[in-house]
């Protein structure tokens, strides 16, 4: 039976941005931030060379950078508060948004925390900045740029908002049918997915945790780093799934993560039969629905913890970072429900995302509609070896757990014939921005696999991600303006190759 097809929107056929008509994509823009603001979640990188460059911390690229990606980058505010709090001799530090990260940093990398003016802050010996730099990469319990520009302005942060926050929790839940007791605020979305991790192996103290398909690097990263071990199963296809319940019958597991569809490839794993053989062995299943979202899957009945990272789609203008967890009010947390990070969304970060999301919907539908349009046209193309995107041949699980005017995402990747040779180029011939993120209003391209797995791209391909592959964000441009951006780049590629 073929896929039903979306309901076709009823919104404007595009929503307009600056990024939209000049995207940050030449070489002149190297450590531009994308958007234009202070508090920008994302850079532009615009050649191969400059990816190479910044994975290998080459001081041509890093002296450049006006920010990063806030988990990955110590965003210069963070950086004048490192500078503030450096009273102590012969220790380095790094400041957060609560006591509870600062002590577990503290814990992790031989040190203290302590309370300075109203910031809590972790201080410990300076070898020791990767494993706290660690911390605050994977659980992204991070000091926002706001909170730091607040606090140097004045020593003070600005006082929780609950009636903001009530007002947001209230908007989710009416996106993603949970009540709105079940859904806590962090302050990133991979803060919410360490939330759930500490819940889980808390149940099941010792116990290892499994990764199935392919994710996103920095869950895998706290499940192998912070736990008990987890046992990964890459293809996350039903061989995998056979796998998984021989484990299962052997082993007592405290949790089993997933993504809803995957990163990069846009898989869909078979989560009803996850969800009914984890929960014949009393297993919480969590699923990072990052890419899915609210408006276009539901995947709340069929596990206990959904985790969302708020900064992407959610917001759309990547300019704040934010994370949700969603607790199934029928799953095995029901009772015992995860709160709300202390410090949880910071109120300055929480307004703007209140007011960057209300457009949530309208922005979705058009993304999932010319990020079809684009996979289709891509398939076709004869430069293009293998797309990879949920609607080009929608699975069953995908269309059972299909919202009715839900649509397949924004998110899809693609692989270039002859990749190594060609794959550079068409990066730095297509005209939209060149920048880490998805879920934006404005288009996004990145070599996802050099960014996420530089140091490690021989794992990546047995694991079945081919490094060379482009993975593209659709925004809400028109489709003939993104259709010309990406002929001009393809055809520019097949024009260098003749000569």
């Amino acid at each position: 039976m073929p896929a039903r097809e979306p309901r076709a929107p009823t919104f404007p056929a595009a929503m307009t941005h600056p990024l939209h008509r000049d995207p940050l994509c030449r070489p002149e823009n190297l450590g531009r931030p994308i958007p234009a603001s202070p508090h920008a979640v994302s850079v532009c990188l615009p050649t191969w060379n400059d990816i190479i460059g910044y994975e290998e911390k080459d001081p041509r690229v890093l002296a450049t950078l006006r920010t990063g990606y806030p988990r990955f980058f110590f965003h210069p505010l963070i950086n004048e508060v490192r500078s503030a709090l450096a009273a102590q001799p012969e220790r380095d530090v790094l400041p957060f948004a609560n006591e509870a990260a600062a002590t577990q940093c503290a814990a992790l990398a031989s040190g203290q925390a302590a309370c300075v003016d109203g910031l809590w802050a972790a201080y410990f010996p300076p070898e020791n900045l990767p494993v706290a730099r660690a911390f605050w990469q994977h659980a992204g319990r991070i000091l926002s740029s706001r909170a730091a520009e607040d606090w140097l302005a004045s020593r003070r942060l600005a006082a929780p908002d609950p009636a903001l926050e009530q007002t947001l929790r209230d908007r989710l839940a009416s996106w993603s049918g949970a009540p709105a007791t079940n859904i806590s605020l962090h302050p990133s979305g991979m803060a919410a997915i360490f939330t759930a991790f500490a819940a889980v192996t808390a149940r099941r103290p010792g116990r290892r945790t499994v990764m199935f398909g392919f994710p996103y690097t920095d869950t895998l990263k706290i499940l192998s780093r912070f736990g008990a071990g987890v046992e990964f199963f890459p293809r996350g296809d039903a061989a995998d799934l056979a796998r998984l319940a021989t484990l299962l019958e052997q082993e007592e597991i405290a949790g089993l993560f997933c993504e809803f569809p995957s990163n990069p490839l846009l898989r869909t794993p078979d989560l009803p039969a996850l969800h009914n053989l984890a929960r014949q062995h009393g297993v919480p299943v969590i699923v990072d629905d990052t890419i899915g979202t609210f408006f276009n899957v539901d995947v709340l009945p069929q596990v206990d913890f959904v985790a969302s990272s708020l900064t992407k789609a959610i917001s759309g203008e990547g300019d704040v970072m934010a994370g949700a967890l969603t607790v199934n009010p029928e799953g095995l947390f029901a009772h015992q429900l995860p709160a709300t990070s202390p410090g949880g969304i910071y109120a300055r970060d929480l307004a703007v995302l209140e007011r960057n999301s209300r457009d949530f919907p309208q922005r979705m539908g058009l993304a999932n509609t010319t990020a079809r349009e684009l996979a289709r046209f891509l398939q076709a193309h004869p430069a293009i070896e293998q797309v990879w995107y949920p609607g080009l041949d929608p699975s069953p699980v995908y269309e059972k757990l299909r919202k009715p005017d839900g649509g397949y995402g924004a998110v899809l990747s693609f692989l270039p014939h002859q990749a190594g040779e060609n794959t550079p180029r068409i990066f730095e011939n297509l005209q939209i921005n060149h920048g880490i993120s998805i879920g934006t209003k404005y288009s996004l391209v990145c070599p996802y696999v050099q960014l996420a797995h530089y140091h490690e791209l021989g794992w990546a391909r047995q694991c079945g991600i081919d490094p060379h592959l482009l993975r593209v964000a659709v925004g809400t441009e028109t489709w003939d303006d993104l259709k010309a951006r990406f002929i001009s780049a393809l055809e520019a590629d097949r024009a260098l190759r003749a000569r």
